[in-house]
C-alpha cells in the first residue's frame, strides 16, 4: 500500500496537507501533525534508535517515534534544496546542531538561541511551494516540489543543451558564486 500526500508550506511556516482537489486543508499545527503521524505510522516511518549525550556527560539511550515529524523535515527538506542557495544552506545545516543542543539543554531564553533564530528566520524568507512525498515501507520519498521562489532552473543547470551558460559569460571564477542571485 503506498500513499501520495502533497504538502504546501508557505515562508517556512508548517505544512499543511492538499486534498484531492489540491486545495490547502484548513488545519491547526496539531491536527495537521496528527495527521501525518497516522499517514506515517502506517508506513512505519519515523522510528529512530538513538544513544545520546546528556548536558551532564552521561549517554542514555532513548527511543523515539516521530512520524508525523519526519514528514515534515523531509518536506522542508526538499523545497530548502530549491529555494535556499548553496552557501545560505550550509551556513544553515552548521548551526543547526548548536541550536539544537541549546534547546536540549534548555536555553530556550539564551542570548546565543534567540541569535541563532534570527538567522535561521532570515534563511526561511522565500522558503515555500508544494511537496509531493510517496510514503511506502518505511521511507519518504519526494517526487517532487515547485515553489515560487525556487532557484533552480534546468535551462542554467545544464552547460550544453540550452546554450544559455557558457563560460565565455563568467570572466572570472568568482562570478560564478553569484549566479544564484541572478536566477
Amino acid at each position: 500500500m503506498k500513499n501520495l500526500i502533497k504538502l504546501m508550506n508557505k515562508f517556512g511556516a508548517s505544512f499543511e496537507p492538499k486534498n484531492k482537489f489540491n486545495l490547502p486543508l484548513k488545519l491547526t499545527s496539531s491536527e495537521i501533525l496528527t495527521l501525518l503521524n497516522e499517514l506515517a505510522g502506517k508506513h512505519g516511518i519515523g522510528r529512530l534508535d538513538l544513544v545520546e549525550n546528556r548536558f551532564t556527560g552521561m549517554k542514555s539511550r532513548g527511543c523515539y517515534e516521530t512520524p508525523g515529524g519526519t514528514i515534515l523535515l523531509k518536506a522542508h527538506r526538499a523545497i530548502e534544496s530549491i529555494t535556499l542557495d548553496s552557501q545560505a544552506g550550509h551556513l544553515k545545516d552548521e548551526i543547526m546542531p548548536r541550536y539544537s543542543e541549546l534547546i536540549y539543554n534548555g536555553f530556550w531564553f539564551s542570548p546565543e538561541r534567540e541569535m541563532l533564530q534570527s538567522l535561521i528566520d532570515c534563511s526561511q524568507k522565500n522558503v515555500n511551494g508544494i511537496v509531493k512525498l510517496k510514503l511506502y515501507k518505511g521511507n519518504t520519498i519526494v517526487v517532487g516540489r515547485k515553489s515560487k521562489s525556487t532557484i533552480y532552473s534546468p535551462k542554467m543547470a545544464t552547460l550544453m543543451r540550452y546554450q544559455r551558460y557558457t563560460f565565455a559569460f563568467i570572466p572570472s571564477l568568482p562570478a560564478c558564486f553569484a549566479i544564484a542571485s541572478i536566477v
